[in-house]
């Protein structure tokens, strides 16, 4: 054969290899469906929307291309509820933007992280959720409920507000009628400091404030405004009740199914995707309360003492419903992770 010969068959056998090597390629491809109710395009509205981009694109970059994400924002695959049943049945891998009241359906015990003041600031829930307590919380929630937690973002604290006086004790609270997620911790919280808990589905919410079927709620600051619940409320205290603990879960079965460098690529841009998210909630928090403030609320910081109102009023009673869903050692469990956490 010479040489002209020689390179004709070398190049073919280089096309039939690429194109090999691109239809290998193309059959590893596998595509991810993440659903979320929250928005897209905008990183500071949407925060969510930074979470999915950065797991995307890590992702896909960890994986040489072999996992390709898809997102599907704005609840076009329908609301939290929706989301986590197709979760567990493994219609998506994963969904975002879940709350520990969602889980409890299928894992009553994950209650134990809406336990009131739990956490003294977010740093330590994130190192508790980050450690051996979460990771053991996420191995249970995954044997019970066939979805693992992939994410827990503890972003920011809740607070309530209202459209009717301004809450600086729980003796404000007396009356009103505050809508909650139909938690059993959440409506002991709500009822143990006087006001009447109204459950109320998170896309109902906005028109049942503007209506006064309920007089006000608690939610995180970007929380209020992912809903523009500034428009319809005038008070707003922030007495850290909870904190909000935002969980994205991926399918058990999918997950398991990976390879173990698949399963530290798929954790590896779930930590990145997290910090990106957390990072812009917290970087923005000011702004959030200045957007809120300008909106013609009244913003209103309890002092230690009025603080410490909140806290004897709720932990008890709260303490003595949970003990009867989660048991007294996940309780004990907990509060060892946060000494220990706050130690270190």
């Amino acid at each position: 054969m010479n040489v002209f010969s020689k390179l004709k068959a070398g190049a073919a056998a280089a096309v039939i290899g690429v194109s090999l090597a691109c239809a290998a390629g193309a059959q590893a491809e596998t595509i991810v469906k993440i659903a979320t109710v929250d928005g897209e395009g905008d990183l500071l509205k949407n925060p969510y929307w930074a979470y999915t981009e950065v797991f995307g694109t890590i992702l896909s970059n960890q994986t040489g291309g072999r996992y390709t994400v898809q997102v599907f924002p704005n609840g076009q695959l329908g609301d939290l509820e929706s989301l986590l049943e197709q979760n567990i049945r493994g219609t998506i891998q994963i969904a975002a933007g879940l709350s520990t009241g969602h889980l409890a359906a299928y894992y009553p015990p994950v209650q134990v992280l809406d336990m009131p003041y739990a956490f003294p600031n977010l740093e330590i829930a994130r190192k508790v959720l980050d450690g051996e307590f979460g990771q053991n919380l996420s191995d249970k929630i995954a044997a019970e409920a066939g979805v693992r937690v992939l994410s827990y973002m503890p972003s920011a604290f809740r607070n309530f507000s209202n459209s009717v006086r301004p809450i600086h004790t729980p003796a404000d609270m007396e009356g009103l009628k505050m809508r909650t997620q139909s938690i059993p911790v959440h409506l002991e919280l709500v009822k143990a400091l006087g006001a009447s808990a109204t459950p109320i589905a998170w896309a109902e919410l906005y028109n049942a404030l503007q209506t006064g079927v309920v007089d006000g709620q608690e939610n995180a600051p970007y929380t209020m405004l992912l809903a523009n619940l500034q428009e319809v409320q005038k008070y707003y205290t922030l007495d850290h009740h909870l904190t909000n603990i935002p969980i994205v879960t991926i399918n058990e079965e999918f997950y398991q199914g990976l390879s173990d460098a698949d399963k530290k690529a798929f954790d590896f841009a779930a930590r990145q995707a997290t910090f990106a998210m957390l990072g812009i909630i917290t970087a923005k928090e000011s702004q959030d309360l200045k957007v809120i403030r300008d909106a013609g609320i009244e913003i209103y910081q309890p002092t230690p003492e009025e603080f410490q109102l909140f806290v004897k009023a709720t932990k008890a009673p709260v303490a003595a419903v949970l003990k009867d869903i989660v048991g007294q050692d996940l309780l004990d469990e907990l509060d060892a992770a946060v000494e220990k956490a706050s130690a270190e």
